[in-house]
């Protein structure tokens, strides 16, 4: 079996922004590499054909040659105006014995070779394939007023599409508009039934800049003594014990230390340079409250928080008790389900300062969308 692959890059990007969105970072390349890459493992592919607009065709190579591929299986083409031309253009670059044609946005950099696999294997079962997704949102139509329609009704179309070729070509010939995707074509114009693929939710085409956005990971540290007292605050919740902290605040450890993975995330300077010491405005402030301005400077920078790991360290005093209610507490406070944070205690094995239970110490991590 002979496979030639198509992709669809003859846009500029006009929603995106200044720049073209094919070429922004993306994975270990940009997002059209990435777009062509997993086609490269199939060793049915014998052509991969980009159809690109002829103002981007040197980049694209200058892309490649970072990536470090070479792959002699690479043809460019020239895009056209619209993606139906485009996709028109990538066809008559196809090679004349290649049985199956795929069809790829080049703006999808996310497509798995297990999506690939499912979509080839469809065509070869069915003569064409591709992948939708259910909608989870309700539906409106707005065109006469705002209407309520079942969204069980539609399906949200993915690529890659896979075809025979004689089909494809066939479709492609007949068509004479314009046309959103490749499946209107071949039902239109070589009125055959298609094998519905399930979709990959990860595989998005890219088309703002917030799709794009790169997860962001930050880790915080930080220790405090003890010293005689009727309680300790850890991540907001009162643990009762023979200790107090010495401490500018309230000492919570832990909310301190995912305050600064937090901030180490979004590329902020650490709390000791928000919330300073010698500032009286924060003699014995609540944490949960500086946390919380933390968590406004996440959202001021168009950031979600989606995960959050905190570990403590201490001899004394036990902490299993409470762990649960920290988790509670802390989801109420970032708004993100128990199941997204993990709080975790152990102890430093009698191992100098904190195994001597002089002080206790937290690790965190933060991940942010």
């Amino acid at each position: 079996m002979k496979i030639n692959v198509i992709i669809t890059a003859g846009g500029t990007s006009q929603r995106y922004g200044m720049e073209n969105k094919l070429f922004a970072p993306c994975k270990d390349s940009c997002v059209v590499v990435e777009s062509i890459k997993p086609f490269l493992t199939f060793e049915q592919v014998s052509k991969v054909i980009v159809a690109i607009h002829p103002s981007y065709s040197d980049e694209l190579l200058n892309a490649l040659e970072i990536a470090h591929i070479e792959d002699n299986r690479i043809a460019l083409t020239q895009g056209g105006t619209t993606r139906t031309q485009t996709v028109k253009h990538g066809i008559r670059a196809i090679e004349d014995d290649c049985d199956y044609v795929i069809v790829h946005d080049g703006a999808r950099p996310y497509v798995t070779t297990a999506l690939i696999n499912s979509v080839i294997a469809g065509a070869v079962e069915n003569g064409v394939a591709l992948p939708l997704l259910p909608l989870t949102d309700s539906l409106v139509c707005i065109r006469f007023g705002v209407d309520a329609v079942n969204r069980e009704d539609y399906r949200r179309v993915q690529t890659p599409v896979c075809a025979k070729k004689e089909i494809i070509v066939k479709a492609y010939a007949k068509c004479d508009g314009e046309y959103l995707d490749d499946i209107a074509v071949i039902q239109k114009h070589a009125a055959c039934d298609v094998k519905i693929i399930e979709g990959d939710p990860q595989n998005i085409k890219i088309t703002t800049k917030d799709d794009l956005k790169t997860p962001l990971c930050g880790i915080g540290y930080d220790i405090h003594r003890f010293k005689k007292g009727g309680g300790i605050k850890l991540m907001g919740t009162l643990v009762p014990c023979e200790f107090a902290f010495v401490a500018h605040s309230d000492g919570d450890v832990a909310v301190h230390a995912l305050m600064d993975a937090i901030l180490s995330a979004i590329g902020e300077k650490d709390i000791g340079h928000l919330f300073p010491v010698d500032d009286s405005r924060y003699d014995d402030a609540d944490s949960i409250e500086l946390l919380q301005t933390v968590l406004k400077k996440t959202t001021d920078k168009g950031r979600v928080l989606q995960n959050v790991s905190v570990a403590i360290i201490a001899e004394r005093p036990m902490l299993a008790p409470y762990i649960d209610q920290m988790r509670n507490n802390m989801s109420h406070v970032l708004r993100i389900p128990c199941e997204r944070i993990g709080i975790t205690a152990t102890t430093n094995e009698q191992v100098g300062g904190l195994g001597d239970c002089k002080s206790i110490a937290c690790f965190a991590t933060a991940l942010l969308q």
